[in-house]
Formats: C-alpha cells, structure tokens, sequence
C-alpha cells in the first residue's frame, strides 16, 4: 500500500457506530419493499451502507412511534444517517414530519430477504409480548397499543385473563 493512501476501516480505525441520531421522517406508500417484505407498521427505509436490510433497530423519540422496526427498505433520498418510518396513511406522516430521533441496533442484518422475514417475525413477536404486558415504547409503540392492546385490556377488565406478572392495564406514558 502507497504511503500516504486511505485505509480500509478494517485495517485502520474502528468504523463509527451505527447507534445514535438520526433524521425520521415518514411515509405511506403501500408496496413491497426492497427486501420484498410488505410495507407495514414497524418498517424503516434505512441507507443500506449504515443500516443493512434485515436490521433490528429500537427507535426512541419519535413519540407515538418509538419502538422496534425491521430495516426491510430503501429509498433514494435516504442516505446517511436518515430513516424513513412506515406508515398507512398520508395524514399520519404528516403529522409525523421531521424529527431528530435515537437509534440503537439490536442485530445488524445482512442485507437479504431470508434475515429481513426472521428479523420482521421477532419484532411482531416482541410487539405481542409488549401488548401482552401492557407496556408501551419497548418494543409496542402507542400506535400499537391502541390497535392491540384495547383487547388486551378489555380482556383483563373482564376478568376473563389475568395481567401478566401483576402489570398494569394501562400503558405507561410515553417519553
């Protein structure tokens, strides 16, 4: 190697990590994604150079939406340090918008669909078990909660399942 020429990161220093702050955004176009999964709740479109399709990532900050995703998308405009939630409907992105949110990797996919479906599969799994709990911006957003949990609850109140582990029925306020 010439003097005075770049090193690769696995040679030279440690690559930077992928946790951190990162720009959110939103959107609602319904369709198979990159990976080939289809679009749903707890999907990001994430630059595949920083974040590989078939990532888990827990996601807080975004408010209703903090929780855990599955990298199974990409798009043009996000590059870097962006990402790109799904959601089912315009007005939500909207009012969405742009914010600053924190990222921590979970697993760091490799890029192919067979990761992304084992990636997807434990986060809606994680999802469950979070709704299952009462607890709220783990894994579950409040999102979720709203759409799921409402059974969960009017289950528990019924009398006909009890909390798990003496949790409460309510989900904890959301930071």
């Amino acid at each position: 190697m010439l003097a005075g020429s770049l090193m690769p990161a696995a040679f030279g220093a440690p690559a930077p990590s992928k946790n951190g702050t990162y720009q959110a955004t939103a959107y609602a176009v319904t369709g198979i994604t990159a990976s080939g999964e289809w679009t749903h709740r707890h999907v990001v479109a994430a630059d595949p150079a920083v974040l590989p399709i078939g990532s888990r990532i827990k996601i807080k900050h975004a408010r209703r939406y903090s929780g855990e995703y599955v990298v199974a998308d990409t798009g043009a405009k996000i590059v870097g340090r962006r990402l790109d939630i799904y959601m089912p409907s315009t007005g939500e992105c909207m009012k969405f918008g742009s914010r600053r949110v924190k990222v921590r990797v979970i697993q760091l996919g490799d890029g192919t669909q067979a990761t992304t479906k084992q990636a997807d599969q434990t986060v809606k799994h994680d999802v469950d078990k979070d709704i299952a709990k009462g607890a709220v911006g783990n894994a579950a957003t409040e999102v979720d909660w709203q759409q799921k949990g409402a059974k969960t609850r009017k289950a528990v109140e019924s009398g006909t399942t009890p909390p798990p582990n003496g949790s409460a029925t309510t989900p904890p306020p959301q930071n």
